[in-house]
């Protein structure tokens, strides 16, 4: 690995696979590692929901089922491959230019580990990066999947079946981002295969290389994908197609497109994969929050507040690209709000769609995990969402009702039209720049003027900029300046019929020029003149685009419009039109009515038309699109008809019964593919019926877990007898501490309230057992101390202890300790008052001061011979005589200095035995006349010496130097006992 400029080794360039766990996830991992043989170009890294308070044994545990190194993770720990990384406690970890990057976790709130770390793996390993969802509960890495199938990562989830807890994954499932969903021995064996057959971090460029020069495989699996998807691949940036097909490529483990497009025509499951990596759904609830408020400003609160003087025109909005439907409800959502905020109650009918049909039926059930309802504004989430089991969310069916969710081509499919706002968000930007403008022109067309577009961050209304206001330019937020009349045929064909239109329009004189106008010119001439009033439908029967005047032949109906031809039409046309439509899908051919009438439940026959279906895809497996037409009965024709002679009468009688026995067949053919129908949805039913059964069957298994679980709950339960044994031994133990203590002490929580005193306390405060919980501050005491509880706040606050000396109302004295401390566990902080009587310390500083007074040297000794206790004057002669306190002050043995000396000088030995024998009682008193002469001066001390009753004894030494003759304390001095 080579080192850059500043030192630092490069960044990690290999794989970077993610793996998120929870409750369950250790058996999961276990298995994992043990079926995956160590690979040099992967990095692992477990991210698992782990107790803060408890040391991480995930490195061991795992180290046994694997021969990569395992190791916790450290803040700012180098990625490598072949090694496996384990995130630490208390910690939340992201990956930063190849390096681990530890921050504490919240003490508060709800922290998602997996989510962090895989939003920051898509943008940090770009191409690289691996994210699998592993056992657990709730919804952690939902989110984050998303984010890394956005990014072009590859995202696998363990198969729900084979986890012990599934909320994780099935919440990973539900948002259509994972490519695959596997035992834990199955994601071992895909990312084996993926690690095999990557090529690098830099291999990208070689392999789009080889895909162009293999371009008709390119060409043939675009057409298979076509023909498979109905959709035209062609029109997208080749560059967004090379970098899906790539993954698949890799994953598979094809080199060449040729080959690649020979596994997909044989492999239908690989079209569904493929497929899915080609149309990901990126989407969220109020995704840029900035932009959906500036949508609510300036786009819907000014539509309601038109409508506050009574317009009941119903507004209308078109979501496209909607994928699974988080916009489209955002935007219902808003204007709901906004509609009760303002107080006007106006019908609301969204159209929703998009390309991918998983993704619309995904949207119109409206269930989303836990974790997509982040980007709610605060109420909405309990407002507009209901619990549909665990961490699914339901929309509720009010806001359900406002949306039809369907299948559209932008790029095929008619433009729907009168809406008063459409939204195509990021859609755009993954299109060629000349399907773009052809995108936006459909859309234009399918605006009111006035209506407003609201389009992606980073799209804009291109060249038909002139056409539109930017009502936030920042926010891509537009105002259509006029109406679109009509569409040129380049933009109502799909994207390769285009292509071919085009060219021919540019014979004519080049686009935009006067040939294509005066070509544009005909063809409207030429439709008004000759073609019949027309739809377009689908398959489902939904218009999709009308030519001429269709106005006559349908209708909206009610306060719930529909697209729906048979809803549109006349009651006595719908049957006829529903016998037709069937009849011509069947038999791929052109299908004719009889002359019907148009009536609409007035009374008058207003015309007679003959209805024509003509299916336009015959060669298909199955007949997407249909032309119904509407042809007038001339008048004349009606005329003649009506002078005919009996014969011409009977003809058209006869044919008239063919034609009824006809359609009578054809509704017999109908009833019965009905009646098979109903037969399959039996069939269905019945294996409804049994998958409810196995779901009965895994409830009971559930129960038995949960038995297996009451019984753990036993274990812990006993635990917990156990320890509250332990606690009440120690309760019981600190009792009898503090009253063996005698010393009254009083305990308060963090708000001064009573927890517990001792009997000695009760005469201070005046407590009674029935004060437990009661504040301190309501009782009264006898200390002569006013602001003790303002100490005790002070005390709290700073978490320090406060000592001080005070008196009682009787005189007496105390020493009042106040003790801030913390429980174990650290749940609030509480405090102890102790009290300690003065009294007897009082006198022994009395007698303290009687000693000191005393102008001879007094020292008190124990039985030992060891001074306890001397006074002022004692010390004061020590220290003028050259010796030290140490040596004949408190705590010198003055037996033992007396017995040293005793070798070398008779009064030293004549006070050591008068001492000995007055300590062991053997005489009560003892007198000695000994010299102390100095330099300068010849000085003559008595030494008096007598016992204490209970042991030890209290000398004297009285300087005696003016007091005696020293010629005769020489002849006669010496040592006197009794």
């Amino acid at each position: 690995m080579s080192n850059s400029g500043n030192g630092r080794a490069r960044p990690y360039q290999g794989l970077v696979v993610g793996l998120g766990a929870s409750a369950g996830g250790l058996d999961a991992l276990d298995r994992f590692f043990a079926a995956i043989e160590p690979l040099s170009n992967c990095a692992f890294v477990v991210i698992q929901h782990l107790a803060p308070e408890h040391k991480t044994m995930m490195d061991t545990l795992l180290g046994r089922h694997t021969q990569m190194p395992v190791q916790v993770a450290t803040h700012d720990m180098p990625l490598g491959g072949g090694h496996v990384y384990v995130i630490p406690p208390n910690s939340v970890m992201t990956v930063e230019d190849g390096r681990l990057k530890l921050v504490p976790r919240a003490a508060t709130g709800v922290t998602l580990p997996i989510n962090v770390f895989f939003e920051s793996l898509a943008s940090d390993a770009v191409g690289r990066a691996i994210g699998i969802v592993m056992s657990g509960t709730g919804s952690d890495g939902s989110a984050g999947v998303v984010a890394l199938a956005g990014a072009g990562a590859w995202v696998m989830a363990q198969d729900p079946d084979s986890c012990r807890f599934d909320g994780m994954p099935r919440s990973a499932i539900a948002t259509g981002a994972v490519d695959h969903v596997l035992a834990p021995e199955g994601l071992a064996k895909e990312v084996t295969g993926l690690a095999t057959n990557w090529s690098g971090p830099d291999s990208s460029a070689l392999t789009h290389a080889r895909i162009f020069a293999e371009r008709d495989g390119m060409e043939q699996a675009l057409r298979l994908l076509a023909g498979t998807m109905r959709i035209d691949f062609s029109e997208y940036k080749s560059k967004t197609l090379l970098r899906r097909i790539e993954r698949r490529m890799n994953a598979t483990g094809f080199r060449g497109i040729a080959a690649y497009s020979d596994y997909v025509a044989s492999h239908p499951d690989e079209v569904l994969a493929l497929r899915h990596e080609l149309l990901i759904p990126v989407s969220a609830f109020f995704r840029d929050r900035d932009a959906f408020n500036s949508l609510s400003e300036n786009v819907l609160r000014p539509l309601l507040e038109e409508r506050r003087s009574g317009d009941a025109t119903p507004l209308r909005f078109w979501i496209t690209a909607c994928s699974t439907g988080e916009e489209a409800y955002s935007i219902a959502m808003l204007t709901l709000h906004l509609m009760e905020e303002i107080g006007v109650e106006v019908p609301l009918k969204i159209f929703a769609t998009d390309v991918e049909p998983e993704y619309v039926n995904r949207a119109a059930h409206g269930k989303y995990p836990s974790a997509q309802m982040a980007g709610l504004p605060e109420g909405y989430h309990e407002r507009w969402f209901q619990p549909a089991g665990e961490g699914i969310w339901q929309v509720i069916p009010r806001l359900r009702q406002q949306i039809v969710f369907s299948r559209h081509d932008l790029l095929a499919d008619a433009p729907f039209t009168q809406m008063d706002l459409v939204s195509c968000r990021n859609m755009l930007i993954y299109l060629r720049p000349d399907a773009q403008q052809r995108v936006l022109r459909r859309l234009a067309y399918g605006l009111k003027a006035g209506g407003s577009l609201f389009l992606g961050s980073s799209e804009t209304p291109g060249e038909l900029a002139g056409d539109h206001t930017a009502l936030d330019n920042r926010h891509r937020i537009y105002k259509l300046n006029r109406r679109i009349q009509r569409l040129s045929p380049d933009d109502l064909l799909s994207g390769g019929d285009g292509r071919g239109r085009r060219a021919l329009f540019s014979d004519a004189g080049g686009e935009g020029g006067k040939g294509a106008h005066g070509f544009q010119g005909a063809v409207d001439a030429l439709m008004e003149a000759y073609v019949p009033p027309s739809v377009l439908i689908d398959a489902d029967r939904s218009v999709l685009h009308m030519f001429g005047d269709i106005q006559r032949y349908l209708r909206f109906k009610g306060h719930s419009p529909t697209l729906d031809i048979l809803q549109l039409l006349p009651k006595t046309a719908a049957p006829i039109v529903a016998t037709l439509l069937h009849s011509a899908a069947r038999d791929k051919s052109l299908q004719r009515s009889r002359p019907l009438p148009i009536d609409w439940g007035t009374g008058a026959l207003e015309e007679t038309f003959h209805v024509t279906v003509r299916p336009l895809d015959t060669d298909s497996v199955r007949v997407s699109r249909l032309i119904v037409s509407f042809e007038p009965v001339q008048r004349e024709a009606v005329h003649e008809a009506r002078i005919l002679d009996d014969e011409a009468i009977v003809r058209m009688s006869s044919k008239h019964v063919a034609d009824l026995e006809r359609e009578l067949e054809l509704t017999r053919a109908n009833l019965q593919d009905s009646i098979q129908e109903l037969g399959t949805a039996n069939e269905e039913l019945q294996a409804s019926n049994e998958e409810l059964m196995a779901s009965n069957e895994e409830l009971q298994s559930t129960n038995e877990e949960l038995q297996s679980v009451n019984e753990e709950l036993h274990t812990v339960n006993a635990e917990f007898q156990s320890k509250i044994s332990q606690l009440n031994d120690v309760n019981a133990d600190l009792e009898s501490l503090t009253r063996a203590a005698r010393i009254p002490l009083v305990f308060l929580d963090e708000d001064l309230c009573v927890t517990r005193f001792t009997p000695q306390a009760v005469s201070l405060f005046q407590l009674r057992p029935g004060d437990i919980g009661r504040p301190i501050t309501d009782l009264n005491h006898i200390l002569d101390f006013p602001d003790i509880y303002d100490r005790v706040r002070e005390g709290l606050e700073a978490a320090a202890s406060y000592q001080t000396e005070v008196t009682d109302r009787s005189g007496g004295q105390w020493l009042v300790t106040i003790l801030p401390y913390t429980p174990r566990g650290g749940k609030g902080a509480k405090v102890v008052m102790s009290f300690i009587d003065l009294s007897s310390v009082k006198d022994v500083r009395w007698l303290q001061n009687i000693l000191n007074a005393l102008p001879e040297n007094v020292a008190v000794l124990d039985t030992y011979g060891v001074i306890l206790r001397t006074n002022r004057a004692w010390d004061d002669f020590c220290l003028r005589n050259g010796g030290t306190l140490g040596a004949s002050g408190q705590g010198a043995n003055y037996l033992a200095a007396c017995r040293s000396a005793a070798a070398s000088d008779a009064y030293a030995r004549q006070a050591y035995e008068g001492l000995l024998a007055l300590l062991e009682g053997r005489i009560p008193h003892f007198s000695l006349l000994y010299p102390c002469h100095s330099a300068d001066e010849h000085r003559w001390f008595l030494l008096n010496a007598a016992a204490l009753q209970g042991g030890g004894c209290v000398i004297t030494h009285f300087n005696m130097t003016g007091w005696i003759d020293p010629n005769r304390v020489d002849a006669e001095g010496g040592a006197r006992g009794g």
